[in-house]
């Protein structure tokens, strides 16, 4: 039994330092009586993070605020841009749903009423769902900002998130980190870990010596120092579920400096993958992320390099194309004895929906909220965050795999991801269900759902040609009060689209205010 009182980061990279950012700034001040937690962040010269995690979802803004980085830093100093939405491209093959968004922003008049079910009601001036319920794709489409100015303080339009610089944001927590909320940085490299009964009693290092701690927060990325290598903890495996386990990466300049930045991350399906395409203010980052059990690592760089070249005027060279290669999965546990992963130590799924990051957020939050003052009850802490940490990782796959399972490309790679083997039990279950009614918020009631059913209706609305007979609509078809309402919302939602194209700035203008 003894007081936590020292915590030991070990790997840098964006979960290590937002990990340090977090806990520092909510236990790193000292208290009345001169307390506070020591928080030490090891971090080795010669592994370099993965570095390619670029999306983030709107929860980025409440997690930099509150650790102290204002918006102005990031966008001045991580080559931020605003990410709106996501725009899927060709992963239905239909005349008018080969293109669909996911956006940040709800649907209107959500707050009161759920209009969807009005929507599917519609027969006349039915247009695509996310387009009919919400301005935010019009936005996108006209590349325009989510916010009139640069003010701080000033109120968002719509909702958003970032799409950032990775190796420019680790730098911007990093300096954060050790020169405003004081967390130790200490530059070296761990050759060993010693235990005792309780977890992990000190690392062995290079040049420091031996480096005590109470607590050990693996970010070590797919080593898994701590967590996999010291404490044997493996993955569990969802390779079966998500099959893609290779990723090319390139960054693209801009031809024209002063070319339009994309508000929206463009996902466009491929033979066997799919491209990720974000614009950052400077260059556009880009990856194909594929299944090597479906298409070589030649044929891939083949089909990216295609992808590419309408792009750029400059050559596109497949040999500087980064290759990374992963496996699915999450850890069977997140938190072992004194020792938690967070980041890539605690599993990899791919970059669809930018779940990366806000896994990191969930993790490094919850920690923050739950980390123990005294071992006596760590066991507690450990528990509860396992279950919660191993839900959201299942509900996230189960979200990511709805996007292939409602595709009809006719490539193996799509054809197999639609097999019922392959599609996890619950996603299963509820589509079944919603064969014969609305997705309903309900479907969604724990607090640990990271995608609500708002998400889940912008994926299945936007992918499917979705008919549901009048008896599956019967509970909306007599409430007269409420399809009035939902009617006013599409003609609000419309002449909002009018109004905000005339009162927004693009989204270079917008980004331009902060310099």
């Amino acid at each position: 039994m003894s007081q936590v009182n020292r915590v030991v980061i070990v790997g840098g990279g964006t979960a290590g330092w937002l990990t340090a950012g977090i806990l520092a700034a909510k236990y790193g001040a000292s208290d009345d009586r001169g307390q506070r937690l020591s928080i030490s962040l090891i971090e080795s010269s010669t592994v370099h993070p993965i570095g390619v995690g670029e999306g983030t979802w709107p929860t980025m803004r409440n997690t930099l605020s509150s650790i102290g980085l204002s918006e102005s830093q990031l966008i001045k100093q991580a080559s931020a841009s605003f990410k709106q939405a996501s725009k899927f491209v060709n992963w239905h093959k239909g005349e008018a749903s080969n293109a669909y968004y996911h956006p940040f922003s709800a649907p209107q008049g959500s707050a009161r009423l759920d209009i969807s079910p009005y929507w599917l009601l519609k027969d006349a001036d039915k247009g695509q769902y996310a387009h009919d319920v919400c301005f935010q794709p019009a936005l996108c489409e006209a590349g325009l900002a989510p916010k009139v100015s640069a003010n701080g303080n000033q109120s968002f339009v719509a909702n958003y998130g970032y799409h950032l610089d990775a190796g420019e944001f680790i730098t911007l927590l990093r300096e954060h980190c050790t020169q405003v909320l004081g967390v130790e940085h200490i530059v070296d490299d761990v050759v060993s870990v010693e235990q005792h009964n309780s977890g992990i009693a000190a690392l062995q290092t290079k040049k420091s010596g031996l480096l005590q701690g109470d607590f050990f927060v693996d970010c070590t990325g797919f080593e898994g120092l701590l967590i996999e290598k010291a404490l044997g903890v493996g993955i569990q495996d969802a390779s079966h579920q998500l099959f893609a386990d290779t990723a090319l990466v390139c960054q693209l300049p801009y031809d024209n400096p002063n070319a339009p930045i994309a508000c929206h991350t463009l996902s466009t399906a491929q033979e066997a993958g799919w491209i990720w395409d974000i614009g950052l203010q400077h260059r556009r980052g880009t990856g194909y992320v594929f299944s090597s059990d479906y298409q070589s690592t030649d044929a891939a760089s083949e089909t990216f390099a295609n992808y590419l070249r309408p792009l750029t005027s400059a050559p596109v060279d497949e040999g500087s194309f980064r290759t990374i290669s992963f496996k699915t999965g999450y850890r069977k546990q997140f938190w072992v004895k004194n020792c938690v992963a967070i980041g890539l130590s605690s599993g990899f799924l791919e970059p669809l929906e930018a779940s990366a990051l806000m896994l990191i957020e969930q993790s490094a939050a919850m920690l923050a909220e739950q980390l123990p003052t005294d071992t006596s009850v760590m066991h507690f802490a450990q528990r509860r965050f396992n279950s919660s940490l191993t839900y959201m990782w299942e509900r996230t796959i189960e979200f990511l795999k709805l996007h292939y399972v409602l595709s009809n490309n006719q490539t193996p790679f799509w054809q197999d991801n639609r097999s019922d083997q392959s599609i996890p039990e619950q996603l299963a279950c509820l589509l079944e269900e919603w064969r014969h009614r609305p997705i309903l918020d309900s479907d969604f009631p724990s607090t640990h759902d990271v995608f609500s059913a708002q998400s889940y209706r912008y994926i299945l609305y936007g992918m499917s040609d979705t008919q549901y007979s009048s008896h599956s609509l019967r509970g909306y078809m007599r409430t007269m009060n409420q399809q009035t309402f939902a009617t006013k919302q599409f003609q609000l939602n419309h002449s909002l689209v009018d109004q905000l194209k005339g009162r927004l700035p693009s989204h270079r203008g917008l980004i331009e205010r902060f310099f």
